[in-house]
């Protein structure tokens, strides 16, 4: 248990620290205090001992220098009867409690008519030292860092459990400073904006949305629509991701964060036509992300076309934002030209997983033409049109395209014969002839079915990683069905 009989008080922010050092004052506690803080609890009558005059150290440099000494950092970190003679020799008292906050950097730096100096001058030292080092000392110095706090504890005595619970959230706190500021100097963005969401996937689960400007999209401030959704936001990542892949103007259309139609054409209208034809019964409700601006025809031809959850673009034609607003339920929303984070994470049931984003360069890829035929140039396009698109939807992913369009899209499934059946099926459903087609595969295959199921339909061309115990049996039934394959080496499976 942590008796309190000395506290030092430093704010920035005043608020609750009136009633606290009321209670501190009932329980006769010595408060210790700095400039702003000890002003105004002066000024409401609470008897305060000034740090300088404790110190013997006046302030100096408009007050940049206060807090720096070592009868303040020693009485905050000294570790009871083994550091008392000690810290007596030295004429300091044992701080038992640190109730600091920062001064408010970010909001400093939101300002319009921030200077560089204001800036620098909002750069808290003495803080975040005593923040620490009463952290660090958990055992023996409870430390309070925001005000809702205040009213946590019991000035007769704090437990260890509860010190160290109010210490971790200190480095918390001043991590994230020091992560502003850090960006501040390197020109980026600032602290990330949190906003509470409808829900989650589900009603009964609570959603939330953190970004910051080097997002890729900008959630926080739509050009219109409803306010945006977990699902949303999942889904508008996953196409803005995928078409990103593709350099001439692309459109992808997702649902449940797979793409059901993308496409690439010489403008964007024929891009959106050609990714809409893949799936139209899936597009319906879906979220289109498109690389090149959407003009007026293509924004006709949209809402003329299906139901949108979202469109994602980095540029509209005036126009076609006019067009737009006849479905004012539409999310429009506008991407950012950013490099991709080089690291994706992801939390799973209080476990962090941590990996490098697969940006494998396709125009580097060292292609291996495996069976006696190869694929011509144009064969080759199509079939790195095909693997960018399978890189982008859930395992087992198998896709059929031509001329840079895809027909037909399975992913998900727990076997990859059954994704090849559903890719197929689908290409059936909307009558897109898939003969002289090429099929890709995330993964390599593990048996032939895969391979004899796509002649019977007519494929003439597949891609893969290859890696498969069974290759030399799957390149065998490429080469007696008359097929070409080609492989990556590369895997792009995605859960």
């Amino acid at each position: 248990m942590i008796k309190i009989k000395t506290a030092l008080l430093s704010v920035f922010n005043k608020e609750g620290i009136l009633e606290l050092a009321k209670e501190l004052a009932k329980h006769n506690v010595e408060i210790l205090s700095s400039g702003g803080t000890a002003k105004y609890l002066k000024s409401n009558n609470i008897a305060v001992t000034e740090i300088s005059e404790y110190t013997g150290f006046n302030e100096v440099f408009d007050g940049r220098v206060k807090t720096l000494h070592p009868k303040i950092h020693a009485g905050i970190l000294a570790r009871g009867a083994l550091d008392q003679e000690e810290l007596q020799k030295l004429g300091a008292k044992k701080i038992d409690l640190v109730v600091v906050n920062l001064y408010p950097f970010a909001d400093e730096v939101a300002k319009d008519d921030a200077s560089e100096n204001s800036i620098i001058e909002k750069i808290d030292i003495g803080g975040p030292a005593m923040l620490r080092a009463a952290a660090k000392n958990f055992h023996h110095t409870v430390v309070l860092c925001q005000p809702n706090q205040y009213d946590q504890i019991d000035i007769n005595g704090v437990t260890t459990e509860q010190s160290k619970e109010l210490a971790s959230e200190v480095f918390s706190i001043t991590s994230d400073y020091d992560l502003d500021v850090s960006n501040w100097f390197y020109g980026n963005a600032l602290q990330q904006e949190t906003k509470k969401l409808r829900y989650g996937e589900n009603p009964h689960q609570e959603g939330f949305l953190s970004t910051g400007q080097d997002a890729p999209i900008d959630f926080i401030n739509p050009i219109q629509g409803k306010d945006i959704s977990y699902n949303n936001v999942s889904d508008a990542l996953a196409a803005w991701a995928c078409v990103n892949e593709f350099h001439e103007p692309s459109v992808c259309i997702v649902k449940h964060t797979n793409p059901c139609g993308v496409a690439s054409s010489t403008n964007i209208l024929e891009a959106y036509n050609k990714a809409f034809q893949t799936d139209p019964t899936s597009a319906f409700g879906g979220v289109i992300a498109c690389n090149a601006k959407v003009d007026a025809a293509c924004a006709e031809k949209m809402i003329n076309n299906q139901f949108i959850e979202v469109l994602v673009a980095p540029e509209y034609q005036d126009d076609a934002l006019k067009i737009l607003l006849q479905k004012p339920n539409i999310r429009v929303l506008k991407s950012k030209n950013v490099k991709t984070d080089p690291y994706e994470n992801k939390m799973i049931h209080g476990i962090g997983l941590v990996q490098s984003t697969d940006l494998e360069d396709f125009s580097k890829l060292n292609l291996n033409f495996v069976t006696e035929n190869a694929p011509n140039k144009d064969n080759i396009e199509d079939l790195i049109f095909a693997m960018k698109v399978a890189k982008h939807a859930k395992s087992n992913a198998i896709v059929l395209a031509k001329n840079k369009m895809t027909l037909g899209i399975g992913a998900g499934q727990m076997s990859r014969v059954v994704s090849t059946k559903i890719a197929f099926m689908k290409a059936e459903e909307e009558g897109l002839k898939v003969e002289g087609c090429v099929l890709a595969s995330d993964a390599f295959f593990p048996f032939r079915d895969n391979i004899d199921l796509a002649a019977k339909k007519g494929v003439a061309h597949i891609i893969q990683p290859g890696g498969s115990k069974k290759d030399e049996e799957v390149i065998k039934a490429a080469d007696e069905n008359n097929l070409t394959m080609t492989l990556t080496g590369i895997r792009h499976f995605k859960h």
